[in-house]
C-alpha cells in the first residue's frame, strides 16, 4: 500500500488602506520587483521568487544563510577546523544552500494569499511567511505606492468560536487592527474609530470577578469573528480552580490533506486546499456580517 503523502496550506489576510487603490496583484508584482530577501530567523532567509499577475500563482522560497565568518567544525578531526582548511572554503556570495520553494496563490477578490507550507516532506513556517511579508511590506517603495499594508495569518474562526463559548470564562481580550474591508455596522464603527483616533489597533477587554463567569453576547462574538481576519482573541478561564490562558494567535486556519493516490500532484492538491481555505474565509465573513 502506498505511503500517504501530507500536504498543508495556510491563508494570510492582506489589507491595503482604503485611501490607496486596492490592487493586490500589483502589490505582489511590486514586492517581486524589489528582489529582496528577509532573514526571518537566524540563518534562514525567505523571498517571493515568482508571481504571475494573470493567474495569481507564485512561489515563496526559503534558504539557509551561512555565516562564513563564523566558527567551523571539522568532522574528520572532530573539533574546530584549522585556518588552513577554512581558507579552502569558497562559496559565492550570491548563493544560498538548502532551497525549499512552495507555491502561493493570490485571491484578489477576497484579499487572501494561500501558501502551501508543507509538501514532499519539506516545509516553510507559516509564522516566518507572515514575518517575511510584514518586513517586505514596510519597505519605503512599497509604502509609498500602497500605504501601510497589513498582513496577518488568518485565524481559525471555529477555534475562536469555541474559545468564546467556554463556560468558565473570566476574561476576554479582543484586538482588531486596521484596516478592514467591511463597510457594515461593527466593522465600520471600528474602522472609523481607528481613523478618528489615529489608532493602529483597538482592544476590547471584558472581565468578571469573584465566582461569576462571562456570557459573551452577539457583539463580542462579532468582534471575535472580525479578529480572525486581522487581530487576536485571548481568553482566561477557570479550570478546576486554575486559571488557564488561550489565544487565537497560535490557532491559524490550516488545511491538511493526506492522500495515498500516486496520481496526485502538488498542483492539484494545492488547488483543492486553496478552494477549501477560501470557502472557510468566506463562511467566517458571512458569520460576521450576519451576527
Amino acid at each position: 500500500m502506498p505511503r500517504k503523502q501530507k500536504f498543508q496550506a495556510v491563508a494570510l489576510s492582506v489589507r491595503i488602506p482604503d485611501d490607496k487603490e486596492r490592487d493586490y496583484s500589483s502589490l505582489l508584482t511590486a514586492i517581486l520587483s524589489q528582489r529582496k530577501s528577509v532573514e526571518v530567523f537566524r540563518g534562514t532567509g525567505m523571498a517571493l521568487t515568482s508571481f504571475n499577475p494573470k493567474s495569481g500563482n507564485g512561489t515563496i522560497s526559503k534558504f539557509s544563510i551561512i555565516d562564513l565568518e563564523g566558527e567551523w567544525f571539522d568532522e574528520s578531526g572532530f573539533g574546530p577546523a584549522n585556518e588552513k582548511d577554512i581558507e579552502k572554503i569558497s562559496i559565492p556570495a550570491n548563493l544560498r544552500p538548502n532551497l525549499i520553494s512552495k507555491p502561493i496563490r493570490l485571491n484578489s477578490e477576497d484579499h487572501i494569499i494561500i501558501v502551501m507550507n508543507y509538501s514532499a516532506g519539506k516545509s516553510v513556517s507559516p509564522t516566518q511567511v507572515e514575518k517575511y511579508f510584514r518586513a517586505i511590506l514596510s519597505l519605503p517603495p512599497i509604502m509609498e505606492e500602497f500605504g501601510a499594508v497589513q498582513i496577518d495569518l488568518y485565524k481559525d474562526s471555529d477555534e475562536i468560536d469555541e474559545m468564546l463559548k467556554i463556560e468558565t470564562l473570566k476574561e476576554i481580550k479582543i484586538t482588531v487592527s486596521r484596516p478592514n474591508h467591511f463597510d457594515k455596522d461593527l466593522a465600520k464603527e471600528i474602522e472609523e474609530a481607528h481613523k478618528d483616533e489615529k489608532a493602529d489597533e483597538i482592544t476590547r477587554t471584558i472581565k468578571t470577578k469573584d465566582n461569576e463567569y462571562l456570557e459573551p453576547g452577539a457583539r463580542t462574538l462579532a468582534f471575535g469573528y472580525l479578529a480572525a481576519e486581522n487581530g487576536n482573541v485571548a481568553v482566561q478561564y477557570d479550570d478546576a480552580g486554575a486559571t488557564v490562558a488561550s489565544t487565537s494567535q497560535s490557532r491559524p486556519l490550516i488545511k491538511t490533506e493526506m492522500t495515498d493516490d500516486p496520481e496526485s500532484t502538488e498542483e492539484g492538491i494545492f488547488a483543492k486546499i486553496s478552494r477549501f481555505l477560501i470557502d472557510a474565509v468566506r463562511a467566517n465573513r458571512r458569520n460576521f456580517l450576519s451576527s
